[in-house]
């Protein structure tokens, strides 16, 4: 079966070929590869196409894809262990190097990323790269990470890959200007940016990936169930849904998405909403009005008739979905949102070419970070209108949420003989729902990010009589479920995102000077409240 990676012809299967001959050269002064291009061209299925071909050819030492949305996805701490791993994997000379490391120092992977990079990477490499092929590490959605992340990997990687002639970095990110300069001193690395390709050679390219997801094949694979023969867009329809692309590879992949549907089963009614009043529309724009435009359309298409009280649900469950820290599945969404998962499958149930349920679990994913911008972005709230999501006001209310969901379940985990000078660590994550392991380990992380936007937010009534009932009845229990879930490092790392000041007061106000003694702040941002 062909695949959308396997659609690129042209350019785009020309810089493939290129950036093939620079992974397969031996020239170490030009070890780091940088595509840059914005968000919806096509940076990630190159990076997949990349990394298809370098495993096909035995050469593939690991990849990382970075994610704002994912926990251990959006910071540069997991990304040299995860590395390590996949290279023992690769390779069991460098495994049993990498034993002897962690075995010297059984906290290297706690240690921050240029030091893991030494011990974990660059030592054990050196012994084992002496002589033979290039090895390939891929790295996606480089601007996911934190900004200070990002630029601390990028320096490591420039000053310490050159150094291990044999390994070879593909990266990929949107043109940031945090990672368009991070490498400006150093000379070892290419850059090539896709939106410099002509758009007759991408035409080419969309045209052949929609040739491919709308054929006959396609469209009797993905809908069996219409009646023969296949249904089939017409020339002119299919050049408009190129002409509405532009480069941008996501309006060609969303519009396939939405119009083959399983959903509705209705391709020709699908594609006639994404087509209506196209031939009004002026072209010569940005392309990201069309994206809006289509983006629009679809949810415009997903209400029911009549539309009753459906904005009001999109808003409080896509809202969620759009900005949890982590996804949860169906049926703990609707716990922690305190609604009938019915509620969440009708809301979301015509909008499965944005974000679709995955997994016996029905997990809702967002398909592309384009979509999350387009719906939360104040400057293109004239464009989402009534569905546009106040990134402020739906942390705040995801914070109040996961503040509500510890008050009614952490006494269910009351720990008995608790002492005022030690935190009982008792609890732990056997039989604990997902929606209370996600409340425990991300409410002061959505607080932090509503303050970060509003400061006023902090200063809202709910929060403060939410916050006095958690921390006067269930802080230990609540320090116990982190520890159990791993969950202290996220909490630490928002803390000074709220300010330190702001949550003292509020312990101290609320619990008095014995309870902020357990909880000292160091600059490196650890918990020494273990005894």
């Amino acid at each position: 079966m062909a695949s959308r990676a396997s659609c690129f012809e042209g350019t785009r299967a020309k810089l493939i070929g290129n950036i093939t001959d620079w992974m397969n050269s031996k020239n170490g002064r030009e070890s780091i590869y940088i595509l840059h291009g914005v968000a919806g061209i096509g940076k990630s299925t190159l990076a997949k196409s990349i990394a298809e071909r370098a495993d096909g050819m035995g050469v593939l030492g690991g990849s990382f894809f970075f994610s704002r949305t994912e926990e251990d996805r959006k910071t540069a701490k997991s990304f040299f262990p995860t590395l390590a791993y996949q290279l023992a994997l690769y390779n069991q000379e460098f495994a049993r190097r990498v034993d002897r490391a962690l075995e010297d120092d059984r906290r290297a992977t706690e240690r921050d990323p240029d030091r893991q990079f030494t011990s974990l990477l660059r030592k054990p490499l050196q012994q084992v790269l002496a002589v033979g092929d290039p090895i390939l590490l891929v790295i996606d959605a480089l601007d996911e990470c934190e900004e200070s992340g990002a630029q601390n990997l990028l320096d490591t990687l420039a000053r310490g890959i050159p150094q291990l002639r044999r390994l070879k970095v593909f990266i990929t990110a949107r043109p940031e200007r945090h990672i368009r300069t991070a490498l400006d001193k150093y000379r070892n690395h290419e850059q090539f940016c896709l939106q410099d390709i002509e758009p007759s050679v991408v035409e080419v390219d969309i045209r052949r990936y929609l040739d491919f997801r709308l054929s006959e094949e396609e469209v009797k694979r993905v809908l069996p169930e219409l009646p023969p023969p296949p249904w089939q867009p017409t020339d002119e329809q299919k050049n408009a849904l190129v002409q509405m692309s532009g480069k941008l590879f996501i309006i060609a992949s969303t519009a396939a998405a939405f119009i083959l549907d399983d959903k509705q089963l209705a391709p020709a009614k699908q594609l006639d909403i994404l087509l209506v009043d196209l031939s009004l529309r002026d072209f010569s724009g940005s392309r990201h009005t069309f994206l809006d435009d289509m983006y629009m359309q679809i949810i415009r298409a997903a209400r029911p008739e009549p539309v009753g009280s459906w904005v009001d649900w999109f808003q409080i469950i896509v809202g969620t979905i759009t900005l949890l820290q982590d996804p949860l599945p169906c049926n703990d969404l609707a716990r922690f949102l305190s609604v009938d998962p019915t509620d969440v499958i009708r809301t979301c149930s015509h909008l499965h070419s944005l974000l679709a349920p995955s997994g016996k679990d029905q997990t809702f994913r967002i398909h592309h970070k384009s979509f999350p911008d387009f719906i939360s972005d104040p400057y293109r709230r004239e464009n989402s209108g009534d569905f546009y999501i106040d990134r402020a006001a739906h942390h705040l209310r995801i914070a109040k949420r996961c503040l509500l969901v510890m008050n009614s379940n952490l006494r269910h985990l009351q720990p008995r003989g608790l002492y005022e000078d030690r935190v009982p660590f008792a609890c732990t994550q056997n039989g604990m729902s997902p929606h209370l392991a996600y409340a425990c380990a991300y409410w002061v992380s959505h607080l932090a990010l509503a303050a970060e936007i509003d400061v006023g937010s902090l200063f809202d009534d709910e929060v403060w009589q939410l916050t006095e009932c958690f921390a006067n009845q269930y802080t230990w229990t609540w320090l116990g479920v982190l520890s159990s879930i791993r969950g202290i490092d996220p909490m630490h790392l928002n803390i000074d995102i709220v300010g330190e000041t702001w949550v003292r007061t509020v312990f101290v106000t609320i619990c008095g000077d014995r309870y902020w003694k357990h909880l000292p702040i160091s600059r490196n941002r650890t918990i020494i409240s273990n005894t």
